[in-house]
């Protein structure tokens, strides 16, 4: 696999953490009791908080 194909793998690995860290939290908090707006701020949060992390990891090592 070429350097941009391999790229283009991690970016969707990215992606689907973020995802599911995104879920995951949504979950976490509505059933915890927090309203629906509240969770899916919370969300949302982990979401961005997640995919800054995995692009800077994935332009770190892949430059």
């Amino acid at each position: 696999m070429n350097g941009t194909g391999a790229r283009v793998v991690w970016l969707l690995v990215a992606v689907l953490v973020s995802t599911v860290a995104g879920l995951v939290t949504f979950v976490l908090r509505a059933r915890l009791g927090a309203r629906a707006a509240e969770a899916a701020l919370w969300a949302g949060s982990a979401f961005g908080g997640s995919m800054v992390v995995a692009l800077g990891a994935l332009v770190f090592v892949a430059g």
